[in-house]
């Protein structure tokens, strides 16, 4: 008894708790969609509330029952007259629209992501229709006011573009589950059958249900129930029959409204839109909870760059084709341009290939979450000021934006502060030992310790009264924080390589990959510039540097650490960042060193024998692999040459650990 009391305080409290974030801030004209989202965050698995959530079948079923009642309310919001003139272009920006929209979104995601034509399709499929819950939240806010043709356009388009996006998900789902290419002709009778036939079930559905209402004598408080509950039949029967539910329901919602002489039109209205607000509330925390913010993070750069493509390319070139031989203004296409949201229906589309278990699904989910927060963010928070920019909708009473400056202001921090709770319990999990700031030579010897052995350490800079020390000493102790440096390094790579050996094992064991380890691979895949799907080349290219090499190549680029780049820059390796004059730490400095050496593909030689000396056995130290380092300076051999030499003559290889097993650690 007391858990499920738990759970309905939980699950009350987070409602309670999204409405007062939607009161607080609905004057800065945050969308309220995306503090539902945030919210879930905050309660999940990596945020303060520690809820861990992974049920994708579950948030399917509740997401598919949401967003149905969410789209049955759209419907009977809309009114016919204005549908019927808006009817061919709306059709044709979720037909020809989404298809042109995946396309270009596709060729911008092979690229971003590195993954293959098919992969590239289903990440367009994914994130190519517009969101009904966010679009009709928006058209229906009291600020907005977009003329009718436009909103009805918007509205009619979020409504009937989901059979498009979802049986493209469908199909390359398929494709990549191994069960061949799809026939076009045959995804296209399915694309015509999906819409005909859940246009049909939800048009004379809906004309069934107010018929019903005629008939049937209840209490003025059935009516509704007894509405939504055929509204989510008629969406059911038609997912059965592989036909658009969603369509279904949207459809069913526009019939009714427009049938005569219903008997508790209003009661209906009232009540569809409390549920719809209900179902957009808990499916927005809902997903907050499923998502995995630290799994989006990993993919957070390439998704931003498919967000801007979407929404500054992909988005606006469909709208101009469909939209070419309509009767629509330049300022009205612009502002149906703009006006592309993604919200619940892009993540729930992710959820697809999870429950198929396709490979590389949590890219796939993890990147349409990035693009929806990017489109709430940019897309949502500006829809006021671009209606009234375009010409679209009244302006705001005079003042109006210096009164809700402030507001957006505290906005910004807010979610600003939740976005760093939710990365918390993360940062905290994936925590180092904090590198130090020696004050002195004396302190930053202790660091080092007494033995001789390559030890790992994590040093910002060099001390004040670095200069000061003896000569030899310095040549001494500059090769163990060089070498000591590379080492940190090494531990930081062993422990990637050995999360890369236990995903091969399981691949060969025919297990599949859970999700964090797909997120972990995939980020894996983008740092060292390999193939996320040949484990075989990420781990030639995630392995150890020797420490002897590193301390006679920073030896050789900093005079044993007397340049003024080493002391003042913190450049030891003779590189520096591009567009930067130094390096924030030595530790910074030993990382980009080794990432080059792992990543570049000049020295392909020097990962390719290094992997022949791990196969068979041998240690992987300096001597054995400084012939391939020629290609760090344009005098390639006679470079190679000064390595080897300093490295004999300093006996820097007693910094190199025995086997090739790894580096000890401090």
């Amino acid at each position: 008894m007391e858990t499920a009391e738990l759970i309905l305080l939980a699950a009350a409290g987070l409602v309670l708790l999204a409405i007062a974030g939607a009161a607080a801030t609905r004057q800065a004209g945050a969308p309220l969609l995306l503090i539902f989202l945030v919210i879930g965050m905050l309660a999940g698995e990596e945020g303060p509330g520690g809820i861990s959530f992974h049920a994708h079948d579950t948030a399917y079923l509740f997401g598919s029952l949401a967003l149905a009642l969410i789209l049955f309310d759209g419907g009977l919001g809309t009114k016919l007259r204005r549908l019927r003139a808006v009817l061919r272009p709306s059709l044709s920006l979720a037909t020809v629209g989404v298809l042109i929209t995946a396309g270009i979104t596709a060729i911008a995601a092979k690229y971003l992501f590195g993954l293959s034509w098919i992969e590239a399709a289903l990440m367009g499929a994914i994130v190519s229709s517009t969101d009904a819950a966010a679009v009709l939240m928006l058209i229906a806010g009291k600020d907005l006011k977009a003329r009718p043709r436009v909103a009805t356009t918007l509205e009619a388009e979020s409504g009937f573009n989901d059979p498009m996006a979802v049986i493209l998900v469908v199909t390359f789902v398929e494709w990549l589950s191994g069960r061949g290419a799809p026939d076009p002709v045959m995804a296209g009778l399915m694309i015509i059958w999906a819409i005909a036939a859940g246009g049909l079930i939800g048009w004379f559905g809906g004309r069934a249900i107010a018929f019903v209402e005629r008939q049937i004598g209840l209490p003025i408080g059935l009516y509704p129930i007894f509405a939504a509950a055929a509204a989510v039949f008629l969406f059911a029967f038609a997912q059965v029959i592989e036909a658009s539910g969603f369509l279904a329901a949207y459809l069913a919602g526009v019939a009714m409204a427009s049938a005569p002489k219903r008997r508790a039109a209003e009661a209906t209205a009232r009540f569809s839109d409390g549920l719809a607000w209900i179902a957009q509330i808990g499916l927005f925390l809902m997903l907050g909870l499923l998502v995995t913010p630290s799994h989006a993070a990993e993919v957070a750069l390439p998704a931003l760059g498919l967000a801007f493509v979407l929404i500054l390319i992909a988005r606006p070139v469909a709208v101009l084709i469909c939209l070419a031989p309509e009767r629509y203004r330049l300022n009205e296409r612009a502002f149906i341009g703009w006006m592309g949201l993604r919200g619940a229906v892009p993540i729930f589309l992710g959820a697809y290939p999870v429950l198929a278990g396709v490979e590389n699904a949590n890219l796939y989910f993890s990147a349409a979450f990035a693009v929806v927060i990017a489109s709430l963010v940019i897309q949502g928070w500006t829809a006021g000021p671009v209606a009234r920019l375009f010409d679209v909708a009244p302006p705001l009473p005079r003042g109006g934006n210096l009164a809700n400056a402030g507001a957006v202001a505290a906005v910004a921090v807010g979610f600003t502060l939740a976005s760093a709770a939710v990365s918390f319990g993360t940062a905290e999990r994936n925590r180092e030992p904090a590198p130090i700031t020696p004050l002195n030579v004396r302190e930053l010897i202790t660091a080092l310790g007494q033995d001789e052995a390559g030890r790992a350490v994590r040093i910002e800079s060099f001390p004040s009264d670095w200069a000061e020390l003896d000569p030899a000493e310095r040549r001494d102790v500059f090769a163990r924080v060089a070498a000591g440096l590379v080492a940190a390094q090494n531990e930081r790579i062993l422990a990637e390589r050995e999360s890369l050996l236990v995903m091969r094992a399981q691949i060969e064991a025919g297990i599949p990959l859970t999700l964090p380890q797909q997120a972990r691979r995939d980020s894996l895949a983008r740092r060292y510039g390999g193939r996320y799907e040949d484990l075989d080349d990420l781990l030639a290219r995630v392995d150890i540097v020797p420490p002897s090499l590193g301390a006679a190549q920073a030896a050789l680029a900093t005079g044993w650490g007397s340049s003024e780049a080493a002391l003042a820059r913190n450049t030891l390796f003779g590189r520096t960042p591009r567009g930067a004059s130094g390096f924030d730490s030595l530790g910074a400095a030993a990382g980009e060193y080794v990432d080059v050496l792992n990543s570049h593909r000049d020295f392909a030689s020097f990962r390719a024998e290094r992997a022949r000396l791990r196969a068979e056995g041998q240690a992987i130290t300096g001597l054995a692999l400084v012939g391939e380092i020629g290609p760090y300076a344009s005098s390639g051999e006679a470079y190679a040459a000064q390595v080897r030499s300093v490295l004999t003559s300093a006996d820097l290889a007693r910094f190199d650990p025995n086997t090739a097993a790894g580096t000890q650690s401090m």
